[in-house]
């Protein structure tokens, strides 16, 4: 082979990343190469199938899966070399979340460490009659059983799956607030009850009234402040790097006075542009948002960023 021929094919040989990386630098102030990635391409049919929610037949369901699910492509940024996750969530469901992306891989580490305890809390039982329950989280699940029979409508597959268990008659699930308050404002009449905990998001009974659906919201569970105890401080001060993602705007204030001291690589993962607004803790690497706000859209997010994890186009990893 000669010369030429040679310095040809090492020129071809140069993948698009650095090509692009070389025409940045030659041109001043030229901005960073980025890499486009389609979750619903760019994770394998593996993957896609442990993540996938089945929709329920019913008019006024809304799929699962949210916005990641109709092939939409976006600007995702690749993963710090970590495999480990910091859940802050209520232990049965860091416990749940762990399981799920630790079934992505043996290199994926979950280190559970809750800043809300659940208590369950004493309320008055409505004497009115209601033609619709409203269940928003799995944690309002065990103060429902009054109310079996009532056509229920829920926000979220574990709080689908607990409400089935317990006998209640599910009429609707929805992947967020906002679609259930959307969907149900155009779609039932009557009187409604809201079962919900202490701290939560949305206003659904008072938009829902203004809509013309007469909606009582009830507290029946309080989300208590756990601090982390010594031990987990220390495991997780001395990672290097941490994915964590945020599922309310208190938890990440919460989460931020905690992690106060933590010195490594830091990547944040929010259900909304609220939950990163109260973020006021170290620095990070890098954080982001989910398009849209649901616990699906959240697992793919974080999978996303493991390394290791099945996220691979024309068998080659990304």
């Amino acid at each position: 082979m000669s010369a030429a021929a040679s310095s040809e094919r090492a020129q071809s040989s140069t993948s698009r990343p650095d090509r692009a990386r070389e025409m940045a630098r030659a041109v001043p102030n030229a901005p960073a190469p980025r890499t486009e990635i389609s979750l619903t391409t760019c994770l394998s049919p593996r993957l896609l199938q442990s993540l996938q929610v089945a929709n329920t037949a019913a008019h006024v369901v809304q799929p699962m899966f949210g916005s990641y699910h109709r092939e939409r492509s976006q600007t995702i940024p690749r993963p710090i070399l970590t495999s480990t996750v910091l859940i802050t969530r209520p232990k049965e469901d860091a416990q749940r979340l762990a399981q799920t992306l630790e079934a992505l891989g043996s290199d994926v580490r979950c280190i559970i460490a809750p800043v809300m305890e659940i208590v369950e809390t004493p309320f008055e039982l409505p004497k009115q009659s209601f033609d619709h329950l409203f269940l928003t989280s799995r944690h309002a699940v065990p103060a429902a059983s009054p109310f079996r029979g009532v056509p229920t409508y829920c926000v979220g597959k574990a709080t689908r799956d607990a409400a089935i268990e317990a006998g209640h008659d599910i009429r609707g699930v929805f992947p967020n607030a906002d679609d259930l308050v959307a969907s149900l404002s155009e779609h039932v009449s009557g009187r409604a009850l809201h079962l919900h905990g202490r701290h939560t998001r949305g206003e659904i009974a008072k938009r829902l009234t203004s809509a013309g659906l007469e909606t009582k919201s009830s507290v029946v569970y309080e989300q208590n402040l756990r601090k982390w105890s010594a031990q987990e401080r220390q495991i997780i001060l001395a990672e290097p790097s941490l994915i964590l993602p945020l599922y309310s705007p208190r938890s990440a204030s919460l989460t931020a006075k905690l992690l106060g001291d933590f010195k490594g690589d830091l990547t944040l993962i929010g259900l909304s542009q609220a939950c990163l607004d109260a973020w006021d803790g170290p620095e990070t690497v890098k954080a982001f948002c989910v398009d849209h706000p649901d616990g699906q859209a959240m697992k793919q997010a974080i999978a996303s960023q493991l390394v290791g994890s099945p996220l691979e186009r024309g068998g080659r990893r990304v």
